[in-house]
């Protein structure tokens, strides 16, 4: 008994995409989402180094007032 192992998981039009064309998509797809990793990555470092500018330069002004 011979079995479908297709089972309906792929689409039809696989079966008419040569395996080039899937691995320029596929190499395209991995460099689209590291650039979105990359760029969520330096906007978090961004929001971070906000933070410490700006938790910093109160406590600087408010030292420097009271020394003075």
């Amino acid at each position: 008994m011979e079995r479908d192992f297709n089972c309906g998981f792929f689409p039809p039009y696989l079966d008419n995409m040569d395996m080039n064309e899937l691995t320029m998509q596929y190499e395209q797809a991995c460099s689209y989402y590291r650039y979105l990793c990359m760029q969520m990555d330096y906007k978090i470092k961004c929001k971070e180094y906000e933070k410490l500018c700006n938790e910093n330069s109160p406590n600087e002004r408010h030292t420097r007032t009271k020394e003075a």
